[in-house]
């Protein structure tokens, strides 16, 4: 384990898409499991599950239905724009079943009656798909966060038993960065730009 402090991960996370061949342990696993069952959730009813997926062939199959739905977004993108750059073909287009291993986290759909909008549908599991992310770069690993797979959403509870009262919330491929990349501190928008005090667009704190 990388011996950094949270604040390390978090200015040093960045979305990887390209992997190396070197094996994700059981134990890291269990790590980053650990970590995102500690994050909050609507009323702590913790109604997360997560899948942990090595098989070759189920990678694969996943992969074809995330290159259908990217091949849909990207008909007319130009790559060479620096807008498109998290579109470029990477080992999710092509390769996925070479990503050591995929974490999809799912979510219990309420049985109350009191689903929230669907602007605040993730409230309850994107925390943990978070903590996932932070406790990965920690040991080292790369991840990114990706849904496109949730076009071909019946399919892949089909392909893994997911019961129908549950949804896919992310598919978050994940191992050591390829071509031996470390991470550095991540490029964001100045907080100048996206903090306001009060009101909207008034960057400065009152006096």
């Amino acid at each position: 384990m990388n011996d950094i402090s949270l604040f390390d991960a978090i200015h040093s996370q960045r979305a990887v898409r390209n992997f190396s061949a070197e094996p994700v342990t059981d134990e890291a696993i269990t790590t980053i499991m650990e970590a995102a069952v500690r994050a909050p959730s609507g009323g702590n009813r913790q109604r997360w599950s997560f899948l942990i997926i090595r098989n070759r062939e189920v990678k694969r199959r996943l992969g074809e239905w995330y290159f259908d739905a990217w091949q849909e977004i990207t008909v007319d993108m130009d790559f060479e724009s620096p807008a498109a750059q998290p579109y470029r073909p990477s080992m999710l287009t092509h390769g996925m079943e070479d990503v050591p291993v995929l974490i999809l986290a799912c979510q219990e759909r309420a049985s109350d009656g009191n689903s929230p909008s669907s602007i605040t549908s993730g409230s309850s599991i994107y925390p943990a798909v978070q903590n996932i992310m932070l406790a990965a770069s920690a040991l080292g690993l790369g991840t990114v966060i990706t849904t496109l797979h949730t076009k071909h959403e019946q399919e892949v509870k089909e392909l893994l038993s997911i019961p129908d009262n549950v949804d896919t919330a992310a598919l978050i491929p994940l191992g050591y960065p390829a071509d031996g990349r470390r991470f550095s501190r991540s490029r964001r928008r100045p907080l100048d730009e996206v903090v306001f005090h009060e009101k909207w667009g008034k960057t400065t704190k009152a006096q």
